[in-house]
């Protein structure tokens, strides 16, 4: 399920809170029940809109369990990293990850985002290089 600003994060749709700036509180938060009303009765990717993780749940296809939140870290133990080298497309969540590479459009393992032809498409969606961000 994608959504747009019912949740900013998933750890608001676990602790069912309410996450965003509305204009209607009634409305938000019947809103809220339903999507969690749905995804507790259907097996259900969850993205939220800041969701961290959001391409990694979509890519592991991560059902949500609203009994069972994943561990998240406190804000102070989060660390920030480098790079890690893989891209994302903003289309369709598809990670280029070049100690992979693409056997569908034969690009090697060891291949870096930036060395992949002009010609190459994201492999699921079709969509240019140029609609992935850095991950």
């Amino acid at each position: 399920m994608f959504e747009g600003d019912i949740t900013y994060t998933d750890e608001v749709l676990y602790e069912n809170k309410l996450s965003v700036v509305y204009e209607d509180l009634t409305a938000a938060r019947v809103t809220l029940n339903r999507v969690r009303e749905f995804v507790s009765k259907h097996p259900t990717v969850y993205m939220g809109t800041h969701t961290p993780l959001g391409y990694e749940n979509l890519e592991a296809k991560r059902i949500v369990d609203l009994n069972n939140p994943p561990k998240t870290l406190p804000v102070g133990d989060i660390t920030f990293k480098t790079k890690s080298g893989k891209y994302v497309c903003s289309i369709c969540g598809y990670v280029y990850d070049p100690g992979v590479g693409d056997e569908t459009q034969n690009i090697p393992a060891g291949t870096a985002f930036e060395d992949l032809p002009d010609t190459w498409k994201c492999p699921r969606c079709k969509q240019h290089k140029t609609k992935f961000n850095a991950a």
